[in-house]
């Protein structure tokens, strides 16, 4: 099975590589960090690495973080939250090293010695904490708990989205009993956006665009726009999830330009399959949640979506 070929190799490497997406989130750092704990715990070296940096600057961190860089030489590499090679720091040399593959993308495309992908989780981090209860339940203190339920809360919006399951609110209660403060970990979540990002937002839902027919609704966000307000990308960092919280509509979609000029596309829904659309631009996720890169301004990515939405 994967999960004991996974902790047979645990046990037997020395130094670890943690990986996980490009622009981490709360579930893929929250999962890097409890992993990183448990690891130190048994007396491994261990390393994280982040393609890119964390824009929402998360309170708890692996210790050993580094961008787009490692230097220890692992003899296992361990990815998180990640459904494909293109996202993650992965340079030719790690190819000839052991992956274990933990995630809960249904696109999830890695191919590990052990491949631990279950899309019924609602989050890498309860499905984490699954495995280290099996593999370790005595290495699975307040910490680590603190850490698994955050990135649950994160994905699941403490408990709003529809891929919360009996399962979700089971691992939540299992964390609460290791000694978390669940109350404290979702006041910081929904809380940590800075005050001055609130006006912006409010800018920009004024700009919305409307296809009534097609139950879609999108919001574009240029580079001219962050700039001229002094903002960056974190003042973007759950603007999508509030818009399809707030509104009725089917289908909503944030599009917004990167610095190299391209367009990060967001996709939520209720009902329809976004992790279907996202993979015609090469991009996945989940059912109801996904996202891609389109390799075009904002303002032809909007036409290209809503073409291939029915």
């Amino acid at each position: 099975m994967s999960i004991n070929r996974a902790w047979q190799a645990i046990q037997e490497a020395k130094k670890i590589i943690l990986l996980t997406h490009q622009k981490p989130d709360a579930d893929g750092i929250s999962s890097c960090t409890a992993l990183d704990h448990v690891l130190r715990g048994m007396g491994k070296v261990v390393q994280t690495i982040y393609p890119s940096p964390d824009e929402s600057s998360l309170r708890r961190q692996p210790l050993d973080v580094r961008i787009a860089s490692h230097t220890i030489d692992p003899d296992l590499l361990i990815a998180c939250d990640t459904a494909n090679y293109e996202r993650l720091y992965f340079p030719e040399g790690f190819r000839q090293i052991p992956l274990i593959n933990i995630d809960h993308h249904i696109s999830n495309a890695l191919k590990g010695i052990a491949n631990i992908v279950n899309p019924e989780s609602a989050s890498t981090c309860e499905e984490l904490f699954h495995l280290l209860m099996t593999w370790c339940p005595e290495r699975v203190d307040a910490y680590v708990a603190e850490c698994l339920l955050f990135g649950i809360l994160y994905d699941t919006q403490v408990f709003h989205t529809q891929n919360t399951t009996v399962r979700s609110l089971t691992t939540a209660a299992a964390c609460i009993e290791h000694g978390v403060n669940m109350f404290a970990l979702s006041r910081e979540l929904l809380a940590q956006q800075s005050p001055r990002f609130l006006p912006f937002w409010g800018e920009m839902l004024q700009k919305v665009g409307m296809d009534e027919q097609k139950q879609v609704l999108w919001l574009t966000v240029t580079q001219d726009e962050l700039k001229a307000r002094g903002l960056d990308m974190s003042a973007l960092v759950g603007l999508n999830n509030f818009i399809a919280e707030a509104s009725p509509i089917e289908t909503t979609i944030t599009l917004y330009e990167s610095e190299q000029g391209n367009t990060k596309v967001s996709l939520r829904s209720k009902t329809r399959d976004v992790n279907k659309i996202a993979g015609l631009f090469g991009g996945g996720g989940h059912v109801r949640a996904a996202g891609a890169l389109i390799k075009k301004p904002v303002h032809e990515a909007v036409k290209d979506l809503l073409a291939v939405i029915d």
